[in-house]
């Protein structure tokens, strides 16, 4: 099962993302974006938030999910959320990881020292704001008191700064949940965890979407948990690889996307369905013989669950055809 998702969260008073101090201001992290005016382009500094805190919130998230799922295939750094890419050396081979920990199988891992590298499966862009949003940065200031048993303020306060932002952002990720207990870099791809285990790992991975996409990410969340939620959500799945849908910042993602998904599930007789909560369902055209466009949903927690449906009914179906394979060749 191939997954793409892209869409648009309203965030207010929000610090999701932070580069550093200057002074005692902590500073958001921003970035310069191409924008279209008045026929031509500029350069403008905006606030964003990295793939690298999407992906270490989606993992977190995975491996929380596993856990309640029953999986107890995890190295003890991914235990404890640390997505190390990986200081085990004791592991010579990409299917030894896979084996061995459930996370580096979803969220890939490195280990320079043996050279053995695994790709992640799951992917994010920066998340930025969409093209017809304003965006700034506000700055709070903040104290800290220290007082005594009888409530008196015994030092001085301690002040210090910072940054954050709202506005509306784009987001795009994607799933290869059918690479999900396989190495990658074997020619033929062949599973080395049982499906039960598959199971557990591919629907971990889109849970983690349920409390990703409620908000749950970010920086500084003891003091600023993010005012979210999904305005818009676009999401498409395959038994077959697809490509990436068009980043929800740009004005016409939704149009731009099913146009390419139409052309590939036509020139490559791949089957492909399309989901949406939030989206104009004008905007949803494109029907052809092999990419099936859903009406939009009544909540975007809807799209997940069905995923979730599809992805257990393909896991459990790929194992029963296995299964009468093994007994088969069993037999003769």
């Amino acid at each position: 099962m191939f997954v793409r998702l892209a869409g648009r969260v309203e965030v207010n008073a929000a610090s999701l993302n932070a580069q550093g101090t200057a002074g005692n201001l902590i500073e958001l992290t921003k970035l310069r974006i191409v924008v279209p005016e008045n026929g031509a382009y500029r350069l403008a500094e905006v606030p964003a938030v990295t793939g690298n805190t999407v992906k270490h919130w989606h993992f977190a998230h995975f491996v929380n999910a596993y856990i309640m799922l029953g999986g107890q295939s995890l190295c003890e750094y991914c235990k404890r959320g640390i997505g190390f890419r990986s200081p085990d050396k004791s592991k010579k081979s990409e299917e030894e990881f896979v084996k061995g920990c459930a996370g580096e199988d979803v969220h890939g891992f490195l280990q320079p020292e043996n050279q053995v590298r695994r790709e992640s499966l799951f992917k994010a862009s920066f998340m930025l704001p969409v093209e017809d949003a304003e965006t700034g940065f506000d700055t709070v200031t903040h104290n800290r008191v220290v007082v005594d048993p009888t409530g008196k303020i015994s030092r001085e306060m301690m002040l210090f700064k910072r940054q954050y932002s709202s506005s509306i952002f784009g987001f795009l990720m994607s799933l290869d949940l059918s690479f999900v207990g396989k190495p990658l870099y074997s020619g033929k791809h062949d599973p080395v965890v049982d499906n039960d285990e598959v199971l557990k790992r591919g629907k971990a991975a889109l849970v983690a979407l349920l409390p990703l996409l409620a908000g749950e990410i970010g920086a500084s969340r003891a003091r600023a948990l993010p005012a979210w939620r999904v305005k818009e959500l676009l999401v498409t799945w395959s038994d077959k690889p697809i490509p990436q849908l068009t980043h929800g910042c740009y004005s016409d993602y939704v149009t731009a996307s099913l146009g390419t998904l139409a052309a590939y599930s036509k020139l490559l007789d791949a089957n492909v369905e399309v989901l949406a909560y939030g989206v104009d369902e004008k905007l949803l055209k494109g029907r052809t013989d092999k990419l099936s466009i859903e009406p939009p949903k009544g909540s975007w927690q809807e799209i997940i669950d069905h995923l979730v449906q599809k992805f257990e009914e393909s896991t459990k179906k790929q194992g029963s055809q296995a299964a009468t394979r093994a007994k088969k060749g069993g037999g003769e």
